[in-house]
């Protein structure tokens, strides 16, 4: 008899562990029984007969869950708790090994010879008339930051309701830094309710104002460059975002004075 999971849960159960449907019922199954014959797992799992094994080797490779040497060969689950803390474990051994790859590459001779092409080549580039995009918010923001960290007198942040909360979080630590640095943060969202939470964590950077309307998503740094996001971000995956980069004071200008007469109060 298959077991009684929805799909919103199953669903969320994919998204924290990276597990495909087929392994994330499985796993379910599993842990509901405690520990069953591999045989015996497809039905109440709701999976092809013809993909347990398969499903079943993934599991144990990750770490799910436990072979039994048994005739016929069971399988057991393991803690959550316990997977939890294998799986910090091992991130933190790749991303160890990973900042150990990256740290030898960067003392390579290769290395000094890319900065050397890169240098030479971009001297025959005018930043000031160049706009750059970047595809999906990891890229974009990771380029933001740098600008973040490097302004010099104000930094406007012009947003959704939605996406405030995911861009004070991606944004925080360039953001407090610019404010140590003395610059001027001005945060600006369509928003009616707010968490006590999030409202601590944007007086600790600047000043929230809300907006009475939608007018897109911008990071305006010093007046002189101007961050874009293109899609409608309720409907677009972060990877798919497309995200403009433009230097110009003439823009800034007419995106800040857009927000000031949306403020409400």
């Amino acid at each position: 008899m298959a077991l009684s999971f929805n799909e919103d849960y199953i669903a969320k159960v994919r998204r924290m562990f990276g597990l495909n449907l087929y392994e994330a019922k499985m796993w379910l199954a599993i842990l509901s029984q405690g520990k069953s014959a591999s045989g015996k797992l497809s039905e109440p799992a709701n999976v092809p007969k013809s993909r347990s094994y398969d499903i079943l080797v993934s599991l144990e490779n990750g770490g799910f869950i436990v072979r039994n040497l048994t005739k016929p060969i069971s399988y057991r689950a393991i803690s959550p708790n316990e997977l939890i803390e294998r799986l910090v474990e091992k991130a933190k051994e790749e991303t160890n090994k990973k900042i150990e790859k990256l740290e030898k590459i960067r003392d390579s001779s290769m290395m000094k010879d890319l900065q050397s092409l890169y240098e030479k080549g971009i001297k025959f580039v005018d930043e000031t008339k160049v706009a750059t995009s970047y595809q999906g918010l990891e890229a974009a923001y990771f380029r933001m930051k740098k600008s973040i960290k490097s302004a010099k007198s104000e930094i406007v942040l012009i947003t959704t309701a939605s996406s405030l909360e995911p861009k004070i979080k991606a944004l925080s630590r360039a953001l407090k830094q610019a404010k140590s640095n003395n610059v001027t943060i001005h945060v600006y969202a369509p928003i009616k309710d707010i968490s006590e939470t999030l409202a601590n964590e944007i007086k600790q950077i600047g000043r929230l104002n809300r907006l009475g309307m939608d007018i897109g998503r911008f990071v305006i740094i010093d007046e002189n460059e101007v961050f874009i996001f293109t899609e409608d971000d309720r409907d677009t995956h972060p990877s798919n975002e497309i995200i403009l980069h433009v230097r110009g004071k003439y823009l800034s200008e007419r995106i800040k004075k857009l927000a000031a007469l949306h403020v409400l109060g």
